[in-house]
This record gives structure tokens, C-alpha cells and sequence, in this order.
């Protein structure tokens, strides 16, 4: 069975949408996280072309890009779905 996570948009505990394994993969291997249990990342405009640079997942991609609409920058966190 594949597991499956959900991105929370920290500011507002809002889901931002539900992604694959393969895709938080891409997002911990791609992105900082500041210690061993870190499960939340900052996103701006240089992240995003960051991982578009970096052959993100085009459904991920959109979903964070759309997550990020009118706000310079979140803080995202993933938990189990």
C-alpha cells in the first residue's frame, strides 16, 4: 500500500493537498530541514524554481505554487493522510 501525506500551510492549519511518498521524498531531499524530526519546510518564489530546477513533480509543483498565491512566503508541515 502506498502511504500517503498531507501539506499543512502552518499559518492557518489549512491542508494544502495530499501527496505521494515518492513526492515528500523529493521535498526531504530537496529542502533544509533543521534537525532529524523537522517535518516542516519554508516555501517562497526561490523554492519554488528551486525545485522546478530540480524536476519536482509537476501535480507538487502546482500544488505548493498554488499554496504560495499573494503571499511573499509559508511554512508548510507533512503528516501522515
Amino acid at each position: 500500500m502506498v502511504q500517503m501525506f498531507r501539506l499543512i500551510d502552518i499559518e492557518n492549519d489549512q491542508e494544502i493537498g495530499v501527496i505521494t511518498e515518492n513526492q515528500l521524498q523529493f521535498l526531504i531531499d530537496n529542502l533544509e530541514e533543521e534537525g532529524i524530526e523537522d517535518q516542516d519546510y519554508y516555501i517562497d518564489e526561490d523554492t519554488l524554481n528551486f525545485l522546478a530546477e530540480n524536476d519536482c513533480d509537476e501535480e507538487l509543483l502546482a500544488m505548493l505554487t498554488e499554496a504560495l498565491e499573494g503571499r511573499t512566503s509559508i511554512d508548510i508541515r507533512y503528516e501522515i493522510a
